[in-house]
């Protein structure tokens, strides 16, 4: 045990909990950037909804190799070369996409540059899912991305995009993933090791059913999610409301975004996890309600306020259902890859709907997403209170 102590130290520390959290905000830069991007890219290449969300799947499609993977090798390799590595593949694909007039070299590109985001964000996770209090972790996690989006946001549609357009959106964005890239540096070189062997761990699935359910429902749920944030600027543009003024309100709907996180950060399990759970999708459903009337600028910019809120005070409880139930510590990396999962399939599934049958499909379909995926995780977090209280006695 002694030999491990000085592991177990540094991967609980600040420095290093800071690091992880800014090169998991760098590795989710893109998504948190959703709408603009998106938005600007169908203005740029003349695209539709459809179109558009292929381009945000087919980057998760690249997040997803590497998240897929990084079960095998991410507890393995020295953690600043791998931090440095995904900075640079995330910042080297998206100054390609700012060159490229064509649709489909960008979503090639998109799928390079989600390979560095998924490098990022899957080290953030493995990182974090190893340390004292993952729930309180995570919420600092999310707290950093949405902070780090919110900035841009209030800066890039202003600024950037009227100015420079797709093309300066995406270099300003490259440019700070390199920036943020240096504190890969930060990291211990490795953390602890799984303590059984992460092969025979999944080829037992019947070992691990909560678990793997667990992945399920946090796939299902961002799926719910995804699907309406990447499309969060064209749903204000149907309301009649400007670019820049759309932009200005989800930079607002992220500090929502980071006062979700926060409450997550400093309450932790003090209200255990049920409660936020459900206060989260409650938060969340009655938006989609409100996005299916008729929006005024103050109206949007408030419900998108509660929808970052939402999203971000529940997302660390869920995550942390899923570390409680990865007692040999060997699955919980895969968060990275059901999260992508869901990111792929919300966006194409939104944009099919739009284009077959306008925004109505839309919160239909995502808010029963969010509904299922929270009966599955408070089913799971009940029997496993109920076999902690009966292993107690």
């Amino acid at each position: 045990m002694s030999q491990l102590s000085p592991v177990h130290h540094q991967i609980n520390s600040r420095r290093c909990i800071a690091a992880a959290s800014l090169l998991s905000a760098s590795g989710g830069t893109v998504f948190m950037l959703l709408p603009i991007l998106l938005g600007s890219a169908s203005e740029y290449l003349t695209l539709n909804e459809e179109q558009a969300g292929l381009l945000a799947s087919s980057y998760f499609a690249g997040f997803l190799l590497v998240c897929l993977s990084a079960i095998f090798w991410m507890r393995r390799v020295n953690w600043r070369y791998v931090g440095s590595m995904g900075s640079l593949i995330l910042a080297g694909g998206l100054m390609a996409s700012a060159m490229t007039h064509s649709y489909h070299a960008l979503l090639a590109l998109m799928a390079v540059s989600g390979v560095g985001a998924g490098i990022l964000y899957g080290l953030a996770i493995c990182i974090l899912s190893g340390t004292q209090n993952p729930d309180r972790n995570f919420g600092i996690k999310l707290l950093t991305e949405v902070v780090l989006a919110a900035a841009l946001l209030l800066i890039l549609p202003v600024y950037v995009s009227d100015s420079w357009g797709f093309k300066g959106l995406m270099l300003c964005v490259a440019g700070v993933v390199t920036l943020v890239g240096l504190a890969a540096f930060w990291l211990p070189v490795s953390g602890r090791e799984a303590v059984t062997s992460t092969e025979t761990e999944i080829y037992q699935p019947q070992k691990n059913g909560p678990i793997w359910l667990a992945l399920i429902a946090l796939m299902i749920y961002f799926a719910g999610l995804s699907g309406i944030w990447a499309f969060m600027e064209r749903i204000g543009v149907g309301h009649g409301l400007a670019t820049d003024t759309i932009g200005m309100c989800l930079s607002f709907s992220l500090l929502g975004g980071a006062l979700g996180a926060f409450c997550a950060a400093l309450w932790g399990e003090k209200y255990g996890r049920t409660l936020p759970l459900v206060v989260s999708s409650v938060l969340l459903l009655a938006v989609m309600a409100i996005f299916s009337a008729p929006l005024n600028v103050s109206t949007f910019a408030l419900a998108s306020f509660v929808f970052a809120y939402g999203w971000n005070y529940g997302l660390p409880y869920q995550m942390g259902i899923v570390v409680s139930l990865d007692q040999k510590g060997s699955l919980a990396v895969l968060m990275s890859s059901f999260l992508s999962l869901g990111a792929i399939i919300g966006p194409a599934m939104g944009g099919m709907l739009i284009v077959s049958g306008g925004y109505g499909g839309l919160y239909i379909v995502m808010a029963l997403a969010v509904v299922l995926g929270l009966g599955l995780f408070l089913l799971l977090h009940w029997r496993s209170s109920r076999r902690l209280s009966s292993c107690s006695l």
